[in-house]
């Protein structure tokens, strides 16, 4: 793509950073991934970067949709059996739809087409800031179930995980407003879109 000057986009992920201090992160904040996953896509930002074709970079968090595995169709799922989920609450991140991702690159795809396109990486994630806890809450409280199981909300030491998680995985998305226009998605109306799609497949 590079050498043919078409610009490339590329999906990369909140997992390039450490998770330490408590703001938002910004694209110019130092790298420390905190295993193979953040590892391997930073490593395809650099490689992207450094083929100098023109491109843009998108990092994002807490991906859901109808669609696949994550964390919303996994809370559907379990919280339709069970009375209490125990999830974890001192991980903070912006939950974003695919959809949403969807319409921001196919946005930058276009200001590209025109001649507008902004090289360089870009954060997108939902708003506002929340934990995995206080997500779930919400995925219950904008279902239909029956039931809503209650969330206790436990530390991370409570719930460890093959693969550590950044604490804070907060997003400043300043940029990609400057650069296209794209302002942050709220997680919560893309969140009932969602839980609308999945129960009227159900």
């Amino acid at each position: 793509a590079a050498a043919r000057n078409l610009p490339f986009l590329h999906v990369s992920t909140d997992y390039v950073f450490d998770g330490t201090g408590t703001r938002p992160w910004r694209e110019d904040d130092p790298t420390g991934p905190l295993g193979v996953y953040g590892q391997t896509k930073l490593e395809g930002e650099r490689l992207v970067a450094a083929a100098r074709g023109p491109h843009a970079i998108l990092r994002t968090s807490w991906v859901f949709s109808a669609h696949g595995r994550n964390f919303v169709k996994t809370m559907l799922r379990l919280g339709s059996a069970r009375d209490t989920l125990s999830v974890v609450d001192d991980q903070r991140g912006g939950p974003t739809a695919a959809a949403d991702i969807a319409r921001a690159l196919w946005t930058i795809a276009g200001a590209f087409a025109g001649g507008r396109g902004a090289s360089g990486i870009f954060h997108y994630a939902g708003a506002p800031t929340v934990s995995w806890a206080g997500f779930a809450e919400a995925i219950f409280a904008a279902s239909s179930l029956p039931a809503k199981p209650e969330v206790r909300r436990i530390a991370t030491t409570e719930h460890p995980t093959p693969a550590r998680r950044p604490a804070n995985s907060a997003l400043d998305c300043t940029r990609i407003r400057a650069a296209y226009g794209i302002e942050q998605p709220d997680w919560r109306a893309s969140l009932a879109r969602v839980i609308r799609e999945l129960e009227a497949s159900a």
